[in-house]
């Protein structure tokens, strides 16, 4: 099966009895990049989050959130892909190749009924761009409901509010060739609508409060928390985190 989209962070997670390391590098957020990507929502992954749980020290939270811009009308309607395999990858040894997975899948192309498979964490069959489903937990899960597998692993899978803060307007300021074209009549006579626009962005200094475009946007999240133990093995601590989605 081929891969189609990766993120990926590099972070430490200690071993059970430690606080887990603060993440230090990450790619940032994507929402539908390109066309193709924009046409397929459900393998669009936009970000990437790995943290100490809230509630348990010794245990870490994976988050994975795709599909974007899903208003919240259709929160509650929207499903994931069915022919998507999810998958977290964590390279334990520092040498860039998965040595663990933990793979969603789901059923169903119905919110109200979709159900969701969970395998893993466990070492995969095919590493790289080519993916295969592994036996899933005895334990399977429906959507928008948190459920605990077989081991004690928690899980949610569902909607939840997009958590990635962009500024779209102050974007097109400080890039002003991806400015969106302005109202022919308010331009100066002969002026090219279309072509790059000056602006007057010099710094957040002083600016207008930023606001947040994707404010009341959704998208899908996989959230799986369970002990760091299980994603150090027998490494130095240190871990690597990327997700894929594989069609």
């Amino acid at each position: 099966m081929a891969l189609s989209r990766r993120k990926w962070a590099v972070l430490g997670v200690l071993c059970a009895t430690a606080p887990a390391v603060i993440l230090m590098r990450a790619r940032g957020s994507d929402h539908a990049d390109t066309p193709a990507i924009a046409a397929a929502p459900g393998g669009d992954l936009t970000d990437v989050f790995i943290f100490p749980s809230p509630a348990n020290a010794n245990n870490v939270v994976l988050v994975m959130n795709v599909h974007p811009l899903i208003t919240a009308a259709n929160a509650a309607t929207t499903a994931f892909d069915p022919d998507v395999l999810y998958q977290f990858k964590i390279d334990n040894n520092g040498d860039n190749v998965e040595d663990l997975v933990i793979q969603a899948k789901f059923n169903g192309t119905t919110a109200g009924t979709q159900t969701v498979q969970i395998a893993g964490p466990v070492h995969p069959t095919r590493t790289g761009t080519t993916a295969q489903f592994e036996t899933p937990d005895s334990v399977s899960g429906t959507l928008n409901t948190a459920f605990t597998l077989s081991g004690g692993t928690k899980v949610f899978a569902g909607a939840r509010e997009d958590p990635f803060f962009f500024d779209l307007n102050a974007f097109f300021q400080i890039l002003p060739d991806r400015k969106l074209p302005l109202v022919p009549n308010a331009l100066p006579a002969g002026q090219n609508p279309n072509a790059p626009q000056k602006t007057t962005f010099n710094g957040f200094a002083g600016q207008p409060a930023a606001t947040d475009f994707l404010k009341g946007f959704n998208v899908l999240s996989i959230v799986v928390e369970l002990p760091k133990s299980q994603l150090t093995g027998s490494g130095t601590g240190k871990i690597g985190m990327w997700c894929t989605t594989s069609r």
